[in-house]
């Protein structure tokens, strides 16, 4: 699925997911390369992210993963 993600104003990485119309922040990272890996997002959803070499300007769409139910 399709998911947008950028910075808020705290600095924190928000994800949008328009298919579902969630928004969440991300609240940990299992990094798998520079930027990507696991994301845990606030609503309680897993993200499989695809790895970077380096972090992504924002905001930027980007093809994920839900893992778990």
């Amino acid at each position: 699925m399709k998911a947008i993600f950028r910075k808020n104003s705290n600095g924190h990485i928000e994800v949008y997911i328009p298919k579902k119309d969630i928004e969440a922040i991300v609240v940990d990272i299992q990094k798998s390369g520079s930027w990507g890996g696991i994301f845990k997002l606030s609503n309680g959803w897993v993200l499989e992210v695809p790895s970077f070499e380096s972090e992504p300007r924002f905001p930027i769409t980007i093809e994920v993963k839900k893992i778990g139910e």
